[in-house]
Order: C-alpha cells, then sequence, then structure tokens
C-alpha cells in the first residue's frame, strides 16, 4: 500500500522542481478557479489551477473549488489516478544508464548533503541504494513529499469527487508526462538538483514557501516565484511547459460540450501567453475568474 501512495505522489509532483521561467505578460491575470463560457457551451466549466503539494499546517484547504463539484458531473486531472499502472510507473521512475546514477555523476560535497536528505526520509528508505538510481527532479519531489502523506490539491479534489460519484478522468498518460521528462538529460536535471541543494532549503521550507506562493494566486508569475534564480535547462520551458500546454488545450476544448466539467491542471500551466488560460481564449472562449481566498490556520 505504502508503495503505491509514493508512485502516485511521484506522478503529482512531476512540475515541482521545474522553476527558474522569466515571464511576461501584457495584462497580469491573477486567480486560480475560471468558469470557461461561449462557442455553445450550455453546461458548467471550469478550470483549476492546482498544485502537487500542500502544506495543509499552514493554509486550510479553500473551500470553493470544492465546492464547484456540486455544479458538474465530470472532473479531469493531469492524470486519471484512478488508472495509474504501478509496474509501468515504477519502471519509468529509474535511470537506465547506469554510469549516470545519481552517486556517480554528483561531487563530493552536494552527494553529502543529499544522502543527509535521503537518511532522513521515510519514503526513499524503502528504495535503499536505489534511490540514487532514482531520475533526479522524481527524487527531489519525492524528498518534498516527506512521507507520502503530505496533502495533494489534486488527491483531495479526486476523492471528494469520488464521493460524490463524478466521472473522473485525465488529460494526460503517465507516459506522456514521464517522456516529457525524458527530454531533459539526466546531467541537466542533475544539475538542477544541485542548485537545489546549495540552496540549503529543507524540504519542509520549501514546501512551506511553495504553498505561500501557491495562496497567491499569482498565475503569470507564480513559476518564476517558485524558482527563485534555480539553474534550468533551456529545453525545459519547450518541452515540460509549452507544448503540455497545447496538447492540455487541445484535449480539453471537446470536454467542455459535454455535461458540466471542472478540468483540474498544475497552476504553472494557467498563465502566461503561451498557457492554457491564453490557448482556451485563442480557441474563442471566455474565461472569467472566480475569486475566494485561502485561510490561514491559527
Amino acid at each position: 500500500m505504502k508503495t503505491h501512495i509514493y508512485l502516485k505522489t511521484i506522478v503529482i509532483c512531476l512540475a515541482l522542481v521545474i522553476t527558474g521561467l522569466n515571464f511576461s505578460a501584457a495584462q497580469e491575470k491573477k486567480g486560480l478557479l475560471w468558469e470557461i463560457s461561449g462557442k455553445g457551451i450550455t453546461q458548467p466549466a471550469y478550470l483549476y489551477g492546482t498544485i502537487h503539494l500542500y502544506d495543509t499546517s499552514l493554509y486550510r484547504l479553500p473551500a470553493t473549488p470544492f465546492a464547484i463539484l456540486d455544479k458538474v458531473k465530470k472532473i479531469f486531472f493531469e492524470l486519471d489516478f484512478g488508472h495509474i499502472d504501478a509496474n509501468e510507473l515504477m519502471n519509468s521512475i529509474y535511470i537506465k544508464d547506469s554510469t549516470q546514477f545519481i552517486n556517480k555523476l554528483m561531487d563530493g560535497p552536494s552527494l553529502a548533503k543529499l544522502k543527509s536528505l535521503v537518511d532522513s526520509s521515510a519514503a526513499l528508505k524503502m528504495f535503499g541504494d536505489k534511490a540514487y538510481e532514482i531520475k533526479p527532479l522524481l527524487l527531489w519531489s519525492i524528498l518534498i513529499a516527506g512521507d507520502g502523506t503530505t496533502p495533494s490539491m489534486e488527491m483531495e479534489l479526486y476523492k471528494a469527487a469520488i464521493a460524490k460519484k463524478d466521472s473522473v478522468g485525465g488529460l494526460e498518460t503517465v507516459k506522456e508526462q514521464m517522456d516529457a521528462i525524458n527530454m531533459l538529460s539526466i546531467p541537466a536535471q542533475l544539475e538542477m538538483l544541485k542548485d537545489i541543494i546549495r540552496k540549503n532549503t529543507s524540504p519542509k521550507e520549501l514546501l512551506a514557501k511553495m504553498t505561500a506562493i501557491y495562496t497567491r494566486q499569482h498565475i503569470e508569475t507564480i513559476m518564476d516565484e517558485l524558482g527563485d534564480g534555480t539553474a534550468m535547462d533551456p529545453n525545459f520551458n519547450e518541452h515540460l511547459l509549452i507544448k503540455r500546454n497545447i496538447v492540455m488545450a487541445d484535449r480539453i476544448e471537446p470536454l467542455l460540450h459535454k455535461d458540466g466539467v471542472m478540468i483540474c491542471i498544475g497552476a504553472g500551466h494557467l498563465g502566461t501567453k503561451t498557457g492554457v488560460i491564453a490557448l482556451l481564449e485563442k480557441k474563442g472562449y471566455t474565461l472569467k475568474n472566480v475569486p475566494f481566498n485561502f485561510e490561514k490556520h491559527d
């Protein structure tokens, strides 16, 4: 059971450390929840920007996005969490070339810092020495996820949708998401990991920072804020964001004309001129922000 939890955590954390982008926009868009209308839509349709991990010790889960579930009959995430092949996922997280294992490529000081983090991770203990065979971006995602029980906005919405007996689906497959990550070479991923480690920010501190940035709902600059100067491979923006945004927008369009639907994708995919909001607007749809606030825990 724990293995399955960790594998799902890996999937929903694919975008966790993919940051450091600089965006500009003619008009600042703010907000995570958007109502979609136009082009003959007759049923409620919504787009919501999620976060892959969420610190509920700092902020309560927002009520408004969950209330939208009462207005729709179908909800789509980046992945269909109910149909994830654990074996396929497990096989895809590892580096295939043994000469590129993390403990073989990383310099001594960086490896020592990473080893300290890995040794203190309940989630990574189950992997043993094979932890250093996990692709660098995914390894860091698992570290931030802690023991595998850190809440994910997607998973909380997924569980609520299942409880309401709503139909659930996905926009992408595990293979497609992993293929996107694989467009970044292992050395390139390793450089990003090393840059994060050099900042001496603990996974817990990073989770708190991510959550605080997310709650501000500044979708045009959210990726840049999360990055905070993290070194990034030039191919990242093209393969992990721009190309996937186009695919998502194309797959979202036909869903909008079915029974009431809610689309939930990572908040980093919403803003900027190459984001899903802009792409849907170019297709002729109107997107109106549905404002709500996050409440801090006392």
